[in-house]
């Protein structure tokens, strides 16, 4: 039985359609900038760019835990797997 080596494994195109989420955290802490300059309330005596930045923090983290989860169930952890085993076989099969 032969081992696969990296151009023998045939990889499947996953679609992550999911992926436009990324933008988000950005759209939060970039976009929305001048916006949260404007507003001058004091949430628990902080400033309140302060807080939308604490807070784009916890929104950035809870996207990344949907996409992850999304990820999982497209598949994208047999892709990482069958890419992480070929990589090993080709390694032992290089010469020293």
């Amino acid at each position: 039985m032969t081992k696969p080596t990296l151009h023998s494994i045939h990889y499947r195109k996953i679609k992550r359609p999911h992926l436009w989420m990324l933008c988000l955290p950005f759209l939060w802490q970039v976009a929305a900038v001048p916006w949260a300059n404007a507003i001058h309330y004091t949430p628990l005596g902080l400033p309140f760019p302060l807080v939308w930045q604490m807070l784009g923090v916890i929104f950035s983290s809870i996207i990344f835990a949907v996409i992850f989860h999304l990820d999982r169930h497209v598949g994208v952890e047999r892709e990482e797997l069958a890419f992480l085993q070929a990589q090993i076989h080709a390694k032992l099969e290089k010469p020293l």
